[in-house]
């Protein structure tokens, strides 16, 4: 090969090499792992939480001052002061943001929350329920064509009330596909499935008793309950990002603690004394 072939050659190599590693090949910090929630709470000592309103007793934040209380929200602070963290309160997810919300890691942890069903379960993990929660079928004072079969629910032209991504919103679309929603918004006023049912705007609606209860408290013969017997119990618990496995395995830990010591029921306990609202987890051992 002649001297002028090398040369170019050798130029041309060059320029090759020189395209690859700067255009083409990728850059180390592409390949950084992200880092997890977990190691971000520790790294801060924060834990950042979403929320929703669910009065009066799981979780209220007052719009006036801004205060935060209720079973959820005192067992949160609890679980945060076993771990020496602190909690920032960062974002009303609504119920039905909240999935979203953890995947995107906008927050860390659904701190009000949340039912535990199938579909949530295929993108979040939940930790030690707090409590179980019964949810009953509820009419209007003068309704009675459901009384003997919540099934009859399931056809054309009956209305049921609902919040987008809330739990009665998934009751709606598993157990009564053929029935209408009568839908507000996620981040709507969760009173307003009520008000849809004691208005005639919509003819049922499903949700748990606490909640119902005092509405009807404030609202006297609007609604009533339609049977004894509880639709369906769901766990109600934390959840956090199905990729957090450390996170939750730490926040576990600290709950199973306060579960231990009586802290979760005495916390319940003060807020609601009827074991038949929010129904206690049963003690592992005898």
């Amino acid at each position: 090969m002649k001297l002028p072939q090398i040369l170019l050659t050798l130029i041309f190599s060059f320029i090759v090499a020189f395209v690859t590693v700067k255009y083409i090949t990728p850059k180390s910090n592409e390949f950084t792992p992200k880092e997890s929630a977990y190691d971000r709470v520790l790294r801060t000592g924060v834990i950042r939480c979403g929320y929703a309103d669910w009065p009066p007793y799981v979780f209220v934040k007052d719009p006036t001052t801004g205060k935060i209380s209720g079973i959820f929200a005192e067992v949160a602070e609890a679980m945060a002061n076993k771990l020496n963290l602190k909690i920032d309160w960062a974002e009303n997810t609504g119920f039905g943001g909240a999935v979203e919300s953890l995947r995107d890691q906008r927050i860390d942890i659904m701190c009000a929350g949340l039912f535990r069903n199938a579909q949530r379960g295929r993108y979040v993990s939940f930790l030690r329920p707090i409590f179980y929660s019964p949810v009953y079928a509820y009419v209007p004072i003068d309704e009675h064509r459901f009384d003997n079969d919540l099934l009859a629910v399931n056809q054309t032209g009956i209305r049921i009330s609902t919040m987008d991504g809330e739990i009665s919103d998934v009751i709606a679309k598993q157990n009564f596909p053929k029935a209408t929603e009568v839908a507000i918004p996620q981040l709507g006023q969760i009173t307003d499935i009520l008000v849809n049912v004691s208005t005639h705007k919509a003819d049922i609606v499903l949700n748990e008793p606490s909640f119902v209860d005092d509405y009807i408290k404030n609202n006297p013969n609007t609604l009533r309950r339609v049977s004894k017997e509880p639709f369906e119990v769901f766990e109600t618990a934390f959840a956090v990002d199905m990729r957090e496995t450390q996170l939750r395995e730490m926040l576990n830990s600290a709950l199973a603690e306060l579960e231990n010591q009586g802290v979760i029921d005495g916390i319940i306990s003060k807020y609601n004394p009827d074991p038949k609202v929010f129904l206690h987890v049963a003690k592992p051992y005898q």
